[in-house]
């Protein structure tokens, strides 16, 4: 007596597709290359406008996206501190949105920030008299590539005088 099993031809054909789309899945980690860390850099600091009540500063970052692929600063967040009477005094807190990053190479970000607390405006303008502010800038901000994210610190402290741009 003889068995003999009959494979139907749809079956077979369901089971090397399964199979193909297995082997394709399994391999696409291997084919995109691993994306690699972006960096943040503060590159200035400006003073835009003086009123007795405000200051308007604006802080330019310099985004270095060393991948293929562009990227949205999905949001970057910084608090900046003056240094007054030997200690850092908290100035202004900024923050900002939904930035297309480009991908191989430096995207620059401009974010304005304004004081407007009179104690602190008087105290920046004091020193400023003296001739210029030490400020620092601490902060981090979140690149989104679609497929994971990477939050990325940065802190720069720098001098900044009247007419510096």
């Amino acid at each position: 007596m003889s068995w003999q099993t009959s494979i139907p031809a749809g079956g077979m054909r369901r089971t090397a597709v399964t199979l193909l789309i297995a082997v394709l899945l399994c391999s696409a980690g291997c084919v995109v290359p691993a994306l690699r860390e972006p960096t943040i850099t503060l590159s200035g600091v400006a003073v835009e406008n003086i009123t007795p009540g405000s200051i308007d500063l604006s802080l330019r970052l310099v985004v270095d996206n060393p991948n293929p692929v562009g990227a949205t600063l999905a949001r970057v967040s910084f608090d900046v501190y003056f240094f007054d009477d030997r200690e850092w005094v908290f100035l202004a807190h900024g923050e900002q949105e939904g930035i297309a990053i480009r991908p191989n190479g430096e995207t620059a970000v401009t974010i304005p920030v304004t004081v407007d607390n009179l104690r602190l405006v008087q105290a920046f303008l004091r020193g400023l008299a003296d001739g210029a502010v030490t400020l620092r800038v601490s902060g981090s901000g979140v690149l989104d590539f679609g497929i994971t994210t990477f939050e990325v610190p940065f802190e720069r402290t720098v001098e900044v005088g009247l007419g510096q741009a």
